[in-house]
């Protein structure tokens, strides 16, 4: 380098390879390239370290710094426990989840690298980013990485985690906001009285209304510099990155208009536009608090514990019955069996837990659990079955944020990402459009000028055009959620309205878990061995080991519906049956192979459970289960519109629901991956499938699966990979389901070309000079209003057929 000063333009034009802001002339270069601070040098090695050079693919300046007023406590705190309780919800075995507040990240390219931290240091096992919330969700090997180290890291990058609480809100609205609109509303009133003499057009005293003029220019300054702020950062934060946003156009109009109202007062041409400016904030801001509402509202997910259909067996007494885990109370007993989740934070009373915290942490290993020992919600048991005492209602887990975490397989849908290059183009089209206009009106009228260019900035807005779909699919998951159907996200939704083929399971899916007639064939069975046999079912959630767990042997007299035994070393195989040891003996019950038996012929319609004790065959139970209420109705009006399938393992199928499908469209003898297989064949083909299954032996197929839908009725066994849970009974109502799904994609449309139409009509409006920037202001937040209430109103009306 050369002495000091020299090219120092030059120098000062050099950019930092990470953030992208100006370099000082004391720069660091590293690895042939220039860096602004020596923070940015380290997050570089650090990714080129981890293999993670596809960043600076993401953008022109993905690595932008955030500055932010997030406290800098020092990490070490995080090793305090009052301090630690409140980030990690969950630690055992080595393995914990925390979650942070990462007001930070503002862009794809955060998203990016917060998921790939994992990369960086191989100790975090995952990581999920919720950008709505600014939060981080992050699992990790602690004996390898301590939370303290995990906050050094998160900082290293540039996404230290907030520590403090950020904010009180009111309803799900910042406080701050509120202050604003009251500070908002009483500056434009005010204004409206100081500009009454020229909307009047009194010729009094001269110095009079320059005082009065004056006096709007003084309220004009918090107008500027404290209400807009928030539009000024976000403009800023959009250049400062090279994109363009909606808050660039509303950021130009105030500077537009209060530049040339500030021009026509100190030159005495005119009183200014101090009243609209005002007028143009309040109403903006009135859009914000609505926006702010309604986004609040579009998380329907955090308020659907009414409708979620997860059902588990409470114990009370010498009774086990179903409830709904909305239902359950602190204190009360709940029996959790082999492959079910664990649905509430609860203590081990009775038997030894074998849990599978994967749906939380993503490590597959079981950890062993004694009686006394604290499990998480989300924890799924492996083996005999558990007694669990309820420690907090289903309210306070966290079973419905693990399974919206959940990763899926599909790309994201068509719509979204079409919304989303629409709202991306727009500010540019509005941005030229209102250069346009103002060139135009310059030739014409410059008097003009600056209240179009305002008129159509403020005017054009995007912001129902993002609203339409969230806000549609939202309402409709709500809707369907209160007739049985939960589902995972709005993309969901999207995915059901293409739906074209639709795969079923039988047994437990089209079938009650009811018993219509249960026999015994074979060697008799005694009180003791026949409760021998329920025992061991009823560690297992298969709708035909349900009936045997729930059936009493016919000579037993007791109270209650809970065998006399206990089973152990419990092992279940998907598709073939489940063994273990009772009270010395060992059990197996399942298909006729898994029992060491021969096949027996059945009638259709009829299942067969053999039995084997210690080694020797001793018969089967038929079973013959009813098809659900209204269930060949829906095929039958499924198949009207779109090929249908079911694929079983049994070896017949119901005389019923065999005409319903066709003879073609059924496949008898399945196992779990020929399920799996048909639905990728039938994807193959061009085909969008929706598979519903009870999750239990079809769980790849659900995953294999455009859209899986799990059918849940006395169990917990909830699939991961699953996208709905369905209630049985609503099973009857799926062609309703999708033809709301249809209609609210539809709906989605209707609400785009409103949305559309209005800002045509609006910018049309504003370039040609018949709006004022006061009335864009109105009609802004007017339109986000118009959409929200069109999509509540059709999706209401669309939904009442299911009444």
């Amino acid at each position: 380098m050369g002495a000091p000063g020299r090219h120092t333009a030059e120098l000062t034009k050099v950019k930092c390879y990470h953030c992208g802001d100006p370099c000082a002339e004391e720069h660091r270069t590293h690895d042939g390239q220039d860096f602004c601070c020596q923070g940015c040098v380290v997050v570089y090695d650090l990714l080129h370290e981890a293999g993670l050079t596809d960043y600076y693919a993401l953008g022109e300046r993905p690595g932008t710094k955030q500055r932010s007023s997030v406290d800098e406590q020092r990490p070490e705190l995080f090793a305090l426990q009052e301090v630690r309780s409140r980030f990690v919800e969950f630690s055992e075995g080595g393995v914990t989840r925390a979650r942070f507040n990462v007001p930070q990240m503002h862009c794809s390219s955060c998203i990016w690298l917060l998921e790939n931290l994992h990369r960086i240091d191989p100790a975090v096992v995952r990581s999920r980013v919720s950008f709505a919330d600014k939060e981080l969700s992050i699992t990790f090997h602690e004996d390898k990485l301590t939370l303290p180290d995990l906050v050094r890291l998160l900082r290293r990058i540039g996404y230290g985690p907030r520590t403090t609480n950020p904010g009180k809100t009111r309803g799900g609205v910042p406080r701050l906001l509120y202050i604003r609109l009251g500070v908002a509303g009483f500056i434009f009133g005010n204004t409206m009285l100081f500009s009454f003499p020229e909307y009047l057009g009194a010729d009094g005293e001269a110095g009079l209304k320059t005082g009065l003029q004056w006096l709007s220019v003084l309220f004009s300054i918090p107008v500027v510099f404290f209400l807009s702020t928030d539009f000024f950062r976000g403009a800023w934060a959009g250049i400062r990155n090279r994109r363009v946003n909606i808050d660039q156009p509303i950021a130009l109009g105030i500077v537009a208009l209060w530049t040339r109202s500030l021009h026509d007062v100190l030159t005495g041409t005119g009183p200014g536009y101090f009243d609209s400016l005002a007028g143009l904030l309040f109403f903006l801001l009135i859009g914000r608090w609505y926006q702010a509402h309604t986004y609040r509202a579009l998380r329907f997910d955090r308020a659907l514990d009414d409708f979620l259909p997860i059902i588990v067996l409470r114990k009370s007494g010498t009774e086990e019955t179903p409830v709904k885990v909305t239902d359950l109370k602190p204190g009360e007993r709940i029996i959790v069996r082999d492959q079910e989740l664990v649905p509430v934070d609860a203590i081990l009373r009775a038997g030894t837990g074998h849990i599978d915290n994967s749906f939380i942490t993503g490590e597959p290993l079981p950890v062993r659990k004694n009686e006394g020992d604290t499990i998480k919600a989300g924890g799924r048991q492996r083996g005999a079955a558990i007694e669990l005492e309820v420690l907090r209602n289903f309210a306070d887990s966290r079973l419905k944020q693990l399974w919206a975490e959940q990763e899926s397989a599909h790309e994201r849908p068509v719509m979204p990402r079409m919304i989303d290059a629409v709202a991306r183009r727009f500010t540019m089209a509005v941005l030229l459009i209102a250069l346009g206009a103002g060139l135009f009106w310059w030739s014409r009228d410059p008097a003009q000028v600056w209240p179009v260019v305002t008129a159509v900035l403020i005017v054009a807005c995007p912001c129902a055009l993002a609203l339409s779909m969230p806000f549609a699919y939202g309402h409709t998951i709500r809707l369907m959620g209160k007739r049985g159907l939960f589902l995972r996200d709005s993309e969901v939704v999207e995915r059901m309205a293409r739906v074209d083929m639709v795969v079923f399971d039988k047994t437990g899916t089209l079938t009650t878990r009811e018993a219509h007639e249960l026999t015994w064939h074979g060697t008799p069975l005694n009180i003791e061995e026949y409760d021998r046999v329920r025992a061991l079912a009823r560690n297992s959630t298969h709708p035909l080991s349900v009936v045997l767990a729930t059936t009493p042997h016919p000579g037993r007299r007791q109270e209650g519906n809970i065998p006399a035994w206990s089973a152990t070393d419990v092992q279940e195989q998907a598709g073939q049956g489940i063994r273990g040891t009772v009270g010395g003996r060992t059990v197996r019950i399942g298909a006729a192979a898994f029992c060491m038996a021969e096949e027996t012929p059945r009638e259709s319609g009829e299942a067969h459970v053999h039995v084997a004790i210690d080694g020797r065959p001793r018969g089967y139970f038929s079973i013959r289960k009813r098809a659900r209420s209204g269930i060949v109705e829906a095929v039958l009006r499924l198949r009207e519109r779109m090929p249908l399938a079911l694929l079983t393992g049994d070896s017949q199928v119901d005389p019923g629901l065999s005409d319903a499908f066709g003879a073609g469209s059924i496949r008898t003898g399945c196992s779990p991956m020929d399920k799996q297989r048909g639905i990728h064949e039938a994807q193959g083909r061009g085909r969008c499938v929706l598979m519903v299954g009870d999750g239990l032996n079809d769980a790849g197929a659900l995953a294999q699966a455009d859209v899986g839908i799990t059918v849940t009725e006395t169990s917990a066994a909830l699939t991961p990979a699953s996208d709905a849970i369905m209630d049985g009974p609503a099973i009857a109502g799926l062609p309703h389901f999708l033809r709301m799904a249809r209609r609210a994609r539809r709906i989605v449309i209707a609400s785009l070309c409103i949305s559309l139409g209005y800002n045509i009509i609006g910018v049309s409006l504003a370039v040609a000079g018949h709006m004022t920037p006061l009335i864009a202001a109105i009609l802004m937040p007017l339109s986000s209003i118009s959409v929200v209430s069109f999509v509540t109103a059709a999706t209401a009306i669309g939904a009442r057929e299911l009444r």
